[in-house]
């Protein structure tokens, strides 16, 4: 209390014998402090308001243009990197007006993006469209900026407010629910209904058929449709050179790619200094293309500087881009390693970087375009990889000659996994398909992945019924001498799952097939008894046979059990198709 009662008198006094410039000295000098920067913006933000609020309607009108000006000095550009910046003080002082004066919708979005302002630029830009909901440049700059920032689910909350018509709410949906499939087909649809002349989608507006454009773009990305987008790129090469570009690396044409380089003026971006490099490495510059990594890694760290602190989805991106320059800079060490191997006549020690690689793989939740980007690359790589040890090794050694096929699959493989677990079947049969191309003169015994190359394509066509055939005789045909006893069990599991699902697919279960089925399964379980997997498809397929007969019967137990077969049928069943010994219960 005594404290308390000091301190009142002597601001009593102060303010008997002081001045409000007296005052405002020490803080004038205390926010002009370079140390003091967050307290130098927020006293502007609470003092700028009520500024505001002290002049009329015409004089705030009169000091928009002023403002405008002030806000798009090149100047600020030299402390975008800082935090709280020029523009990011301005700002926070605009929002907390009242009103709040309506800046221009592209002037907000880029200065959010290039001053990482995104927190303040937002909610203007949402007061300015709630004022004026017709008009297209708010909803233009708020997709914008969620699609910046990998938003998904803003970037579609602002188009379902915008979007003129159901169907693309629809399509919209689907894609945030990761169903690309489903969202490619539905954008689609609407393209085609709208280029056939139908009356409810004659009067779209562009940018919703722009969005459609770019949703099929989007989904044939997730999809790993790369012949696809290869084949739109080259139909409109004008309006698409970025795309184009990605399209020729990952198809390997060079030629091109060099080409577009050529032709096309683009802005400087780390994607574009990621091509750059991957084109220099495939030519054997690895002076310049240590140069062009280097420029995409700078590029890249200022457009890190630029995203909010605290944000998973805006900086994936570059999380993965970061990876893709450090396998680059792998990538030109080992052609170092393969070049002095070349002229020493001695096998390259790849190891260290190659186990790393399988260490070092994304996520399996990321979706496939950072799995395309990385496995494309990689691929490249083992094929180099293959060509030089196969000339190194010659007859003597061919495990060596295969050591890229070997990587290359066991890449592949993962990648097909990942787009299987993903419910990307058709994605991971394409994947299969091309990696067959690859190794079709390589002897299986050589490929230890052969298997796992083998189940990924089983267990894709299981989730597509117009693919059940195609799986089926893939395992048919698959050589299984080489395999392990286990792998040889699990692959008579999955045909046993194949005859089932196609059996249902071709209208129902006959006595042949239903004896198939069995032998199937009773082969797995007798070649391998340690697979649970294995016992319970069997059990479940009995159970199902028992239910089916008991509903024949008119759901009388007692004919049932007559009629069925003991218990230890089925452990005898198993025991004589596999050969093995019989097991207890």
């Amino acid at each position: 209390a005594g404290l308390m009662r000091d301190a009142a008198a002597f601001l009593t006094a102060c303010a008997r014998r002081l001045s409000v410039g007296e005052l405002l000295a020490p803080l004038c000098e205390l926010l002009h402090d370079p140390s003091a920067a967050r307290l130098a913006c927020e006293a502007w933000v609470a003092l700028f308001p009520q500024l505001w609020r002290t002049l009329t309607a015409s004089e705030q009108l009169a000091h928009y243009k002023p403002l405008l000006s002030t806000l798009q000095r090149p100047a600020h550009n030299k402390t975008a990197g800082h935090s709280p910046n020029v523009v990011q003080a301005w700002l926070a002082a605009l929002c907390a007006c009242s009103p709040a004066p309506r800046l221009p919708a592209a002037t907000l979005r880029s200065l959010a993006a290039r001053h990482n302002a995104w927190h303040l630029a937002m909610p203007l830009l949402q007061q300015s469209l709630a004022l004026a909901p017709t008009e297209p440049a708010w909803y233009d700059a708020l997709a914008s900026l969620h699609s910046a920032l990998g938003d998904r689910d803003g970037h579609a909350a602002v188009w379902k407010q915008r979007a003129l018509h159901a169907e693309t709410r629809r399509a919209l949906a689907l894609e945030q629910y990761g169903a690309w499939q489903a969202a490619q087909d539905a954008y689609a649809e609407c393209m085609s209904r709208w280029q056939a002349g139908e009356m409810t989608l004659v009067n779209t507006p562009q940018p919703e058929l722009a969005l459609w454009e770019e949703g099929i773009v989007r989904s044939a990305k997730a999809l790993n449709q790369w012949e696809l987008l290869s084949e739109y790129a080259k139909a409109w090469p004008g309006s698409q050179p970025a795309l184009l570009m990605e399209c020729a690396w990952k198809s390997a044409d060079w030629e091109r790619l060099r080409d577009l380089f050529r032709r096309c003026d683009m802005r400087s971006q780390a994607a574009l200094k990621m091509l750059q490099t991957y084109a220099a490495i495939h030519d054997g510059k690895l002076a310049e293309a240590e140069g062009r990594c280097n420029e995409g890694i700078q590029i890249a760290l200022a457009q890190w500087c630029s995203l909010p602190p605290v944000s998973l989805s805006s900086h994936t991106h570059l999380l993965q881009m970061f990876q893709q320059f450090q396998e680059l800079q792998e990538s030109a060490q080992m052609l170092l390693e393969l070049n002095t191997a070349q002229r020493n006549n001695q096998v390259p020690d790849l190891n260290s970087i190659l186990v790393t690689w399988r260490e070092r793989l994304p996520n399996v939740w990321e979706e496939l375009p950072a799995w395309n980007d990385l496995v494309s690359w990689r691929n490249h790589m083992f094929s180099h990889i293959n060509n030089v040890l196969g000339r190194l090794a010659g007859s003597e050694n061919p495990a060596l000659a295969t050591k890229g096929y070997r990587e290359l699959l066991w890449t592949v493989v993962r990648f097909a996994h990942v787009a299987r677990r993903q419910n990307l079947p058709q994605a991971c049969v394409s994947i299969i398909a091309k990696v067959q191309t690859v190794t079709a003169g390589v002897a299986g015994e050589q490929l230890h992945d052969a298997f796992s190359k083998l189940r990924e394509q089983a267990r894709s066509c299981l989730q597509m019924p117009q693919y059940l055939k195609q799986g089926l005789q893939a395992l048919l045909q698959a050589d299984v001498q080489f395999m392990a006893t286990p792998q040889r069990a699990e692959l008579f599991a999955t045909k046993g799952e194949l005859l089932l699902a196609l059996a249902d697919a071709s209208g129902g279960l006959s006595a042949g097939d239903e004896e198939a089925v069995s032998q199937a399964f009773a082969t797995a379980v007798s070649l391998h008894a340690e697979m649970p997997r294995g016992w319970l498809l069997w059990a479940l397929f009995y159970d199902r046979a028992y239910r089916t007969l008991l509903a024949g019967n008119g759901g009388s137990a007692m004919q049932v059990d007559a009629a069925a077969p003991p218990p230890e049928a089925p452990l005898a069943a198993g025991a004589g198709a596999g050969g093995g010994r019989r097991r207890g219960k």
